[in-house]
């Protein structure tokens, strides 16, 4: 498992990646937020991203069954991480495809990612 819940508080979900980011980590996530978005109607997220080795190599990558139900319902996204992966964690999570308020900061700038996901 290269994800671990952070925080699950009200309609705000945080999570820690780390190491090699599989399929079966993805889907675990969203069903955690289509859960919570079942209950809040929306959903804020913040994910930390550290010690992080890429997205496991999985012809059977598909983010859009989700975007599709739940993508507008995901209010905000901060994603925390080192610059490298800026980009990458952009396409993944489909910054400009969704009315979803993303935002990168950099691992040093954590405090900062978490008021600004909180704001409304």
């Amino acid at each position: 498992m290269a994800y671990q819940v952070l925080e699950n508080d009200g309609a705000f979900l945080s999570f820690h990646i780390s190491g090699q980011y599989n399929l079966a980590d993805q889907e675990a996530m969203q069903a955690l937020a289509a859960h919570v978005i079942g209950i809040y109607q929306h959903v804020s997220i913040l994910a930390l991203i550290d010690h992080f080795d890429g997205w496991e190599p999985n012809a059977n990558w598909d983010d859009y069954g989700f975007m599709q139900a739940h993508g507008d319902d995901v209010k905000k996204m901060a994603i925390v991480a080192d610059e490298q992966w800026k980009e990458q964690a952009f396409l993944f999570v489909g910054k400009g495809f969704r009315e979803t308020e993303i935002e990168f900061f950099p691992l040093s700038a954590l405090t900062k990612a978490q008021q600004w996901v909180r704001s409304v």
